[in-house]
């Protein structure tokens, strides 16, 4: 993996920042630093800045495994694109096929509440719905294999079978064959007609975006992990503000160093 921010890292951002890309981010451990509370997550007020000076230049999304109507309030406008639910949530999504996903999970929460609720506590597991998705948060820092093994053991109980996608510590559960950050990107890549995607984010949930065979022009993962798909890394998620802080001052022909604070008014001139 080549580190974003070293000089080959740098020259590849300066390329992609004369075409016409979309600019895309997961939200939690990308945007906003990841916390054990998953309502306390917020957009750092530095990095909401910078972001929506990104936006001003150039398409920008956030795709998340959240909900729409738990990740717009925590966003607050500061880009117009929002994708929720691992793909599956957009206002482009047709209501039918928001319908179907709503259906099946609420069959698979059934079960769960009736049937799997002691196992599920017993496990140390807390059920979030998300109306077209559901995750199973484990209380601890990670799930153990054998935590791991009794929770797919429970899944094999639910019909249809969910397609399973996993977090840090969590595993998500979405209708066969729908949904996928992927996926979804690229749809949207194309509605706004841009000819390439941009995207960083931190975790499993988002290799089904680094994934892509087409598209995918440059895809950045939070913290080195050799065996992700994407190309490049960044350390940690505090270094998601310089990479938005170098595109804007690429775009604005301004010097790229590191600039402290605010966005500029003055930045927002673009040189011919």
């Amino acid at each position: 993996m080549i580190y974003l921010l070293s000089e080959e890292g740098r020259q590849a951002l300066r390329a992609i920042a004369s075409r016409p890309v979309l600019y895309a981010f997961d939200f939690d451990g990308t945007l906003a630093p990841i916390s054990p509370k998953r309502d306390a997550v917020t957009l750092p007020p530095s990095v909401s800045e910078w972001l929506k000076e990104l936006a001003k230049r150039a398409p920008c999304a956030v795709i998340s495994g959240r909900a729409l109507d738990d990740l717009a309030p925590r966003i607050n406008g500061a880009v117009p694109n929002l994708i929720g639910n691992h793909g599956i949530e957009s206002s482009s999504t047709p209501l039918p096929t928001l319908l179907w996903a709503e259906g099946i999970c609420a069959g698979w929460k059934r079960i769960f509440d009736c049937d799997q609720a002691q196992s599920l506590k017993d496990l140390e597991i807390d059920l979030e719905n998300k109306r077209y998705s559901l995750t199973l948060h484990h209380k601890g820092i990670g799930i153990q294999e054998e935590i791991l093994q009794a929770i797919l053991s429970l899944l094999a109980s639910l019909t249809p079978a969910p397609r399973l996608i996993y977090g840090k510590a969590s595993v998500n559960l979405l209708p066969p064959k729908n949904g996928g950050k992927g996926e979804s990107a690229i749809a949207l890549m194309a509605e706004l007609k841009r000819t390439g995607l941009f995207f960083i984010g931190d975790d499993e949930t988002d290799e089904d975006v680094f994934a892509l065979m087409e598209g995918l022009a440059i895809g950045v993962r939070v913290g080195r992990q050799s065996e992700s798909k994407a190309k490049y890394f960044i350390k940690h998620q505090g270094e998601v503000e310089e990479v938005l802080r170098f595109l804007v001052h690429r775009m604005n022909r301004t010097p790229e160093s590191r600039v402290e604070g605010k966005p500029s008014t003055a930045g927002a001139q673009v040189s011919s």
